[in-house]
């Protein structure tokens, strides 16, 4: 999970920079309609991904952790 922790960053610089985007131009029609919608898209996968990884990867690595101490 790690690994994908750049890759969870990064679509979210990508969500908030084509959210803004989309709000502060004169935009053709069809880019009107796409950047929101997939800012919204980009934003939703990466709170899903970095909310597993604070709240699943995290505390299930400390108590690995702690049951490989428990067992040595």
């Amino acid at each position: 999970m790690i690994k994908n922790l750049p890759l969870l960053i990064s679509i979210l610089i990508m969500g908030v920079s084509s959210s803004t985007i989309s709000m502060n131009g004169h935009l053709p029609t069809f880019f009107e309609w796409t950047l929101p919608i997939m800012s919204i898209i980009l934003n939703i996968i990466a709170v899903i991904g970095l909310s597993l990884h604070v709240f699943v990867y995290k505390p299930m690595k400390k108590a690995e952790d702690n049951l490989n101490g428990a067992i040595k």
